[in-house]
């Protein structure tokens, strides 16, 4: 009896192990159309390109929104095609909890494509409130390893559902090398296996099945920004408007490259996922650099002509995949010379200290 017990003991241990949650309390007052947590950004006009050989998956976050089961959602756009040819595409519904900062699913419309180009079915369709579907849950706010919920809910149509297994890995991907990765499990109730998925924080999907993130495509709006992001960015320069913006992985961050006018002014910054500014530069005119830091670029142009003139102000920076503050914040400035067809750049301390002296090309020059 007693080993009979155990055993019984064990297989309910296992079961209530693998229970996934199907059940959110969620104030629907709560939801909006638009917002980003760590790892998922909902904003409009955010992109993300994944190439697996000679196929594509891009996740855009359209300008568009659609009620679903009584929430107003954003729609999330994933276009896949395969060998150059549109293969599928599908209409994704979520609705970000302001209150915990997760993302809930309700649903998908989707077309799929045959070799010319044409709708051939909708397979895996679905919505919250129909057909006894009901809303999931798509990324926790703040995920915890061994936590495990349903995705989407609809009864013999989709029954998808992830673990939390990680949120220290590094991935490399062609976009660059993370760390502190989220990486879950992924199943269903309908079929059987697994697979893993990858995502980075403040930029989001990196892996999923053969695809890879070979590009983060951030239009020009401080809107389309992670939260984080797009708060440090408005706080410092309220009336900039955005030329470029570009996202690198330094030493295992991602980081924001923020080019941008504020009146007449061009600057720069540079802005990590959490919301860090570590740098920032501003053009400058000769008459603004130290007397000492001039006496040395003109000394280095040697009668060259001095051209654009930056600022830059560091205060903070990346030390094995941390943010670190600086004891005190690094002024210098960098300068380019041109000589002829060729262009050269010095880099100067206020002292006039030459940090990085001008290389022209050949040693005798430099």
């Amino acid at each position: 009896m007693l080993g009979l017990f155990s055993v019984a003991a064990a297989t309910l241990s296992c079961a209530a192990e693998a229970k996934f949650q199907d059940n959110f309390n969620v104030e629907k007052t709560t939801l909006g159309d638009k917002g980003s947590n760590t790892y998922m950004v909902l904003k409009p006009g955010y992109k993300l390109i994944l190439t697996d050989g000679k196929d594509t998956m891009t996740i855009t976050v359209l300008d568009e929104t659609k009620t679903v089961d009584g929430v107003r959602t954003r729609v999330v756009e994933e276009r896949e095609t395969k060998d150059g040819k549109l293969d599928e595409v599908s209409r994704n519904y979520f609705a970000f909890d302001n209150a915990t900062g997760d993302i809930y699913y309700f649903g998908e419309d989707v077309d799929m494509y045959d070799a010319d180009g044409k709708v051939t079915g909708h397979e895996g369709g679905w919505l919250s409130g129909l057909d006894d579907a009901k809303f999931g849950l798509m990324m926790p706010g703040k995920p915890r390893v061994g936590s495990r919920y349903y995705q989407e809910m609809a009864p013999e149509v989709a029954m998808d559902r992830a673990e939390v297994v990680s949120i220290n890995e590094t991935v490399k991907v062609p976009a660059g090398t993370f760390k502190t990765c989220l990486k879950t499990r992924e199943s269903s109730s309908l079929e059987s296996g697994v697979e893993d998925k990858l995502f980075a924080p403040g930029v989001g999907l990196l892996k999923d099945g053969g695809f890879k993130l070979a590009k983060i495509d951030v239009p020009l709006l401080d809107t389309a920004l992670p939260d984080s992001v797009a708060k440090t960015f408005k706080a410092k320069f309220p009336n900039a408007e955005i030329l470029k913006a570009e996202v690198d992985a330094e030493d295992g961050i991602a980081v924001y490259d923020l080019e941008f006018k504020d009146g007449t002014t061009e600057k720069e910054t540079d802005i990590t996922a959490n919301g860090t500014m570590l740098e920032f530069t501003i053009v400058v005119d000769a008459e603004d650099v130290p007397a000492a830091a001039m006496k040395t670029i003109r000394r280095a142009a040697r009668g060259s002509a001095i051209g654009r003139i930056e600022y830059i102000e560091i205060s903070y920076e990346i030390e094995n995949g941390r943010v670190v503050k600086l004891p005190e914040t690094v002024i210098s400035y960098a300068v380019e010379i041109t000589r002829g067809d060729k262009t050269a750049e010095i880099v100067v301390n206020p002292d006039g200290t030459a940090i990085e002296p001008a290389a022209w090309g050949d040693a005798e020059e430099q």
